[in-house]
């Protein structure tokens, strides 16, 4: 019965250390067959939140306590697995989460409601909101980090026209200069030069210029260019150069 439970909450938990892998092979083998009878076969792994599969699983689920604590466990594990792709965009999702838990804790039923409307947000992505033209895979992200550096944690909403177009043509500055330096080498990941070379050219001819008017940004210039290549890591460095 402990194997059995284990099992069950390593696929509710996606917790890889709740297993049966010490228990004997008897043993593993009449959990397993009881697990698949009752529907939970465990050599399939958790499905991924964002698949239509794992919803159809969640409309399963009879009990909301049950589907609440799945849906979390799946939205947490999801925004780890994704959080450097999109740093701001994971956060304000992170936070929403926190939020939710708290004012419905043990309100089970709402809860899980809230839930799958979250999950449904983060699967519409940038997409869904105010991407004024820019690429939101590739632009956004950067668009996020820049008005979380240089305006702290504020909506779109709650800035002023002229920030949201600086920040546009920032971002497209930004992004254009570092797809372009990255496409170009093939080796750019794994060149220390390089990318020393890239940082001090945003530095001086993108962050500096703008300074004058932005004074926080030159206290933060070092941070500023240090996250947006580790976000130009996790938006190109992995897809194109299998890292």
């Amino acid at each position: 019965m402990l194997n059995f439970i284990k099992q069950v909450a390593r696929n509710r938990f996606r917790d890889g250390k709740l297993s049966i892998k010490d228990a004997s092979n008897k043993i593993r083998e009449i959990v397993e067959e009881y697990l698949i009878s009752q529907g939970v076969d465990p050599k399939i792994p958790p499905l991924p939140l964002l698949s239509d599969e794992f919803i159809k699983s969640i409309k399963k689920v009879k009990s909301s306590k049950s589907k609440s604590e799945e849906l979390e466990s799946a939205i947490i594990e999801h925004i780890d697995k994704h959080f450097e792709e999109d740093p701001e965009f994971y956060e304000r999702f992170s936070d929403r989460l926190k939020r939710l838990l708290e004012e419905y804790k043990d309100n089970w039923d709402i809860l899980a409601a809230e839930l799958e409307k979250l999950r449904e947000e983060m699967k519409k992505g940038r997409e869904a909101e105010k991407i004024f033209g820019t690429d939101p895979k590739k632009e956004m992200p950067f668009f996020g980090l820049l008005k979380q550096q240089i305006f702290g944690k504020i909506s779109i909403e709650e800035l002023k026209k002229e920030d949201v177009d600086f920040l546009i043509n920032l971002t497209r500055d930004v992004a254009g200069i570092i797809e372009r330096e990255v496409i170009k080498s093939i080796d750019f990941w794994d060149n220390f030069t390089k990318q020393r070379k890239l940082k001090s050219y945003i530095i001086l001819n993108v962050l500096l210029p703008i300074s004058k008017e932005r004074k926080n940004v030159l206290k933060k210039k070092n941070e500023i260019v240090q996250k947006l290549i580790e976000l130009a890591y996790h938006i190109y460095g992995g897809k194109n150069y299998g890292s």
